[in-house]
């Protein structure tokens, strides 16, 4: 294997390039008439080389091309950032809506806007307290109400759900009472009406076929992506198997999807009129299906790769993996230069040269003449490959490494093949209004065997190594090295040795003096976060934490990464008293949430309350306030 910076494969350094200038320009403040400057300068220098070539041309196009290409990243950035909506605004809901227990949240795009922003049009999340209106995925309303900025986590161990919604383009919110949607006609609205009823017929036959709410939620995820009715400890076991990708709408879906077309269209020959039949058909298939699953990147994605393999194919030509895969990134972040932030994006792209590189690499070494053995090998080698290229991303949002995930995908993803295609022709038959129960009960058994095997793997003593505590730069520092590899593959010199493990012995010195600090380090905090306080006694790798209400699993997992820790066990204040106390040797404390508390009888230290009153009623030494949301530190 080559390197992929061939003339064959011009696309993904382009996307590279691209790729670069948007992430500059969202974290360095370059003024846009340096940027066109820059850009006008390497374009022209590009042209003149262009025709004035010399011994050296080549490596001066390159320059100037990345030059370029880094320059309108930039310049797209810079764009999408300048958003203005009046303040009358008509919204588009274009996401289906989640009804919670008290309000109802979706997404919402303003339609009101310039057709010059038909692609920077503003997205906001919306919260409508009402939830005794019917709304469904495309109906539009109005609202003169102000945006206001979704709010940055508190602590740096909550889950960041303002960069989560900015990979979504969303950097703003509404909050309604109630919503009065509005009368409108015409072929968008048909449009999204047409999704709408498919998702509820979607529904509607997955009712039928799966008798349990725990089987039917796990089948619509497999099959479209839709989490609502799948319960968390179904999430947790395929996330500590490492088969959680198989829960999401992903490549490997659309792929199936395409080569199942691909399929049925052979028999009827390879002729030019057959060859564009396949391809609109092809393309409206797929189409619909990014829609009906909600427009997930991946998805996204994979269906712009399966659709120009559409159009190679009708057209008689042979494409590259990585060009197609450089196209692709090329134009989601034209479009959405925001989904570079997107955690489907992230995975699904290295998942996808993993396998380009690594995997096509390793495949050549091994020729099996026995197809089982080969199955098996490929099958080995892609979810090895995948999981490598990944494993800075994974490592960096999870704190957690699954250590079966070999077994798991390859037991698990012939089973979810296996269940999806056995779904997908159950539904068909629903809704022929032909109800076969043998094959419904034959269904619902493998969706069931599926929840039952991820859930032993998890089970599995070990199944993860968490918490691993990992920063960004430790992130940003694998990535390096792994772009590097995909730059350069495979060079095995000496120098490139040495500096391997040059790298290797200071990472490791310094994971060892983390370790060395960690193991020796004591504190006191208080997470102030109103009703929802806790105090965290840390000792070492050890930690005790006196709360008010049960810490959820997941953020308990984020507290242990953060300080890196090794146990976190969880009491349970005294409840004698109408305040809530931890009685800890020189630092006892207590918070106040209620009026009129009675007294307790111990030192108190420190006097966590809304009122600065309390601190004299208990004589206490510090005061401090549950109106801030802050961590503060007893030593």
């Amino acid at each position: 294997m080559g390197e992929i910076t061939r003339k064959h494969i011009p696309m993904f350094r382009y996307s590279l390039f691209l790729l670069a200038g948007i992430c500059i320009a969202r974290y360095i403040d370059i003024p846009v008439w340096i940027v066109c400057l820059i850009g006008a300068i390497s374009l022209s220098y590009l042209i003149f080389r262009f025709f004035k070539t010399t011994a050296q041309y080549q490596i001066h196009l390159l320059i100037s091309i990345s030059m370029v290409m880094i320059c309108l990243g930039m310049l797209r950035m810079q764009l999408w950032q300048q958003h203005e909506t009046g303040r009358m605004k008509q919204l588009r809901i274009s996401s289906f809506p989640q009804k919670q227990s008290f309000q109802t949240q979706f997404e919402a795009t303003v339609i009101n806007s310039s057709s010059f922003e038909f692609f920077d049009t503003e997205t906001f999340l919306v919260i409508c307290k009402d939830t005794h209106v019917v709304l469904n995925y495309g109906d539009v309303f109005s609202t003169a109400k102000p945006a206001s900025e979704i709010d940055a986590p508190a602590f740096p161990f909550e889950f960041d759900y303002k960069t989560y919604l900015f990979s979504n383009g969303i950097t703003h919110k509404l909050e309604l009472c109630s919503i009065t949607k509005d009368t409108v006609h015409g072929l968008t609205h048909a449009f999204y009406q047409w999704i709408q009823a498919s998702r509820v017929q979607f529904k509607k036959s997955t009712a039928q076929i799966f008798t349990t709410p725990e089987s039917k939620g796990l089948a619509e995820s497999l099959l479209l992506g839709y989490r609502e009715e799948l319960d968390r400890e179904t999430k947790d076991s395929f996330l500590k198997s490492g088969v959680s990708h198989l829960l999401a709408v992903s490549g490997m879906h659309t792929a199936l999807i395409y080569e199942m077309l691909f399929l049925i269209f052979l028999p009827f020959g390879s002729s030019q009129k057959h060859r564009f039949v396949f391809l609109a058909t092809a393309l409206f298939v797929l189409t619909y299906f990014t829609l009906l699953s909600g427009c997930s990147t991946s998805v996204l994605r994979a269906s712009i790769m399966c659709s120009m393999f559409a159009v190679a194919y009708a057209f008689r030509k042979r494409g590259s993996g990585l060009n197609t895969l450089g196209t692709s990134i090329l134009i989601i972040l034209w479009f959405s230069p925001y989904q570079l932030w997107n955690l489907g994006f992230q995975l699904s792209v290295l998942a996808v040269i993993g396998i380009l590189t690594l995997h096509q690499f390793i495949s050549r070494q091994f020729d099996f003449k026995n197809r089982v053995s080969k199955y098996f090998f490929e099958g080995l080698s892609i979810t090895v490959c995948a999981q490598l290229t990944t494993l800075p991303v994974v490592l960096y949002h999870f704190q957690s490494f699954p250590l079966y995930f070999i077994p798991a995908n390859m037991v698990l993803i012939p089973i979810s093949t296996i269940g999806l295609f056995a779904s997908m022709i159950s539904i068909f038959f629903v809704g022929l209004g032909i109800h076969f129960t043998w094959l419904f009960n034959c269904t619902q058994w493998i969706i069931e065997l599926f929840a039952n095997t991820a859930t032993y793997f998890a089970s599995l003593p070990n199944s993860s190594i968490q918490p691993i505590a990992f920063s960004a730069v430790e992130a940003i520092l694998v990535a390096a090295i792994l772009c590097t590899y995909i730059q350069f593959p495979f060079i095995l010199k000496k120098k490139t040795l040495i500096a391997g493990i040059l790298i290797c012995i200071s990472w490791t010195a310094f994971r060892i003096y983390n370790e060395y600090v960690s193991e020796h380090k004591t504190d006191r905090l208080f997470i102030s976060h109103g009703k929802k306080s806790a105090i965290l006694s840390i000792n070492g790798l050890d930690a005790t934490m006196y709360s008010q209400v049960p810490v959820k699993p997941f953020d308990k997992l984020k507290i242990k990464a953060f300080y890196n820790l090794r146990e976190l066990n969880e009491y349970p204040t005294n409840s004698s008293y109408s305040g809530l106390a931890a009685e800890i040797p020189a630092h006892n404390l207590i918070w106040i949430t209620r009026k009129n508390c009675t007294n307790v009888p111990l030192a108190i230290e420190h006097t966590f309350s809304y009122k600065e009153q309390d601190s004299m009623v208990y004589s206490a030494k510090k005061f401090h306030s549950l109106k801030v949301k802050s961590i503060v530190s007893l030593k």
